[in-house]
């Protein structure tokens, strides 16, 4: 008899889960992959896409055709995952029966208070939706100051976090300014961007941090030591009594538990994330993995929720469901993060290794490039490969 394992999240590690069981060729397993969306973000790229350096179709892949890739006993399910129920997964259009779950359901923008009803002048990154429309409100303000009038006036950009989805930004946005200005011979030097965050890079060595800083202003970018509030209209409040006026405002501080999460039974930590054991269990037949989970080391240290952390707890949840099967003793997860590679604006990138020593400017932003390419072109290969297996009425 088949055994069902379905796997919430089409993410970086519900996708990663989703190869690990496929490299098993087991025609014993069913596996069904379940997401609200028909595509994977790839959310690393986001700060390229907000700067107009890659196109729509180079953020995603198309989850369809990617899980038909990995054979017949593949399926993807467009629905929405609502809560547990025992042995069933209980979904917006349809339930469905599992042996084993992996949940994977990533995180959401944890907005400030005020800050995420503002829509049209204040927005997150972290989804696809929120990305597009940021690239989308600044083409639209560059082509507006073609007009003399506008050009002349001041245009404030805000960033609100100082972690690295918030350097990449803002390092981006300034050298898309830049350059934009460059090209046209126009003038955007009243167009100011604002990184907004008490700390840099919290949690990396101070040198790394310092660099960072260093790239961020000789780009142009104000750095306000502060944390914010709340967001008022075209207004946000910072704890040292003070605030800063914008046009525009862009969240990437922090993240919370997508509600599907909020809404399961099972132990959390103080964060409101899935607490899982050494082996990535929620419960008995139940693994979390990626953003969904408070992931740790072998030796207790908290792992920051990344794409690399995310495809490694995949997979882990992955073999551990496989040893279950076949009755063999299950791995204890050993994340470990390898390294971090920092966009910093234009061809400059800081790679941090592993080895002790870091590699800065354009040699950075080669390897930066390379590390993108080698995770998302086989992807691609797959999906075109599930496309071709796919009949034409499930291309639709």
């Amino acid at each position: 008899m088949k055994k069902r394992v379905v796997i919430v999240g089409g993410g970086y590690a519900g996708v990663r889960a989703a190869e690990t069981f496929a490299k098993y060729h087991r025609k014993d397993l069913e596996i069904l992959v379940i997401d609200h969306h028909t595509y994977h973000y790839l959310q690393t790229e986001s700060y390229n896409f907000v700067a107009s350096r890659i196109s729509l179709e180079k953020t995603f892949i198309y989850l369809p055709t990617l899980i038909a890739s990995f054979g017949n006993n593949f399926r993807f399910v467009n629905d929405e995952a609502l809560r547990v129920e025992g042995d069933k997964l209980i979904c917006k259009k349809e339930s469905c029966h599992f042996d084993y779950l992996i949940i994977a359901t990533g995180s959401v923008t944890r907005f400030l208070q005020g800050f995420e009803n503002k829509g049209e002048f204040s927005l997150g990154v972290k989804s696809l939706r929120g990305a597009l429309n940021v690239k989308e409100f600044f083409e639209r303000e560059l082509f507006d100051r073609l007009e003399a009038e506008r050009a002349r006036k001041n245009f404030n950009i805000v960033v609100i976090g100082g972690g690295l989805s918030g350097v990449e930004i803002a390092a981006e946005m300034r050298d898309y300014f830049n350059r934009y200005a460059k090209t046209n011979a126009l003038s955007c030097g009243n167009v100011h961007i604002k990184l907004v965050s008490k700390f840099i890079l919290e949690g990396q060595d101070r040198k790394i941090a310092k660099k960072v800083e260093e790239r961020l202003k000789k780009l142009g970018v104000e750095i306000v030591r502060a944390f914010v509030d709340r967001v008022e209209d075209h207004r946000a409040d910072l704890d040292n009594g003070e605030s800063v006026k914008f046009d525009f405002a862009i969240f990437a501080g922090g993240i919370e538990p997508s509600p599907f999460i909020k809404g399961l039974s099972f132990e959390k930590d103080r964060r409101g994330f899935l607490k899982v054991d050494e082996f990535l269990r929620a419960d008995d037949r139940v693994f979390a993995a990626g953003d969904a989970a408070s992931l740790f080391d072998k030796e207790g240290k908290f792992v920051p929720p990344t794409a690399q952390s995310a495809e490694q707890s995949g997979e882990f949840a992955a073999k551990n469901i496989m040893a279950l099967i076949d009755g063999r003793n299950l791995e204890r997860a050993d994340i470990k993060l390898r390294g971090l590679a920092i966009a910093l604006g234009g061809r400059c990138a800081l790679v941090v290794t592993p080895f002790g020593f870091n590699i800065y400017s354009v040699f950075g932003w080669l390897i930066k490039k390379g590390v993108e390419q080698f995770y998302k072109c086989p992807l691609k290969m797959k999906a075109r490969r599930g496309y071709k297996l796919m009949s034409p009425c499930e291309r639709v």
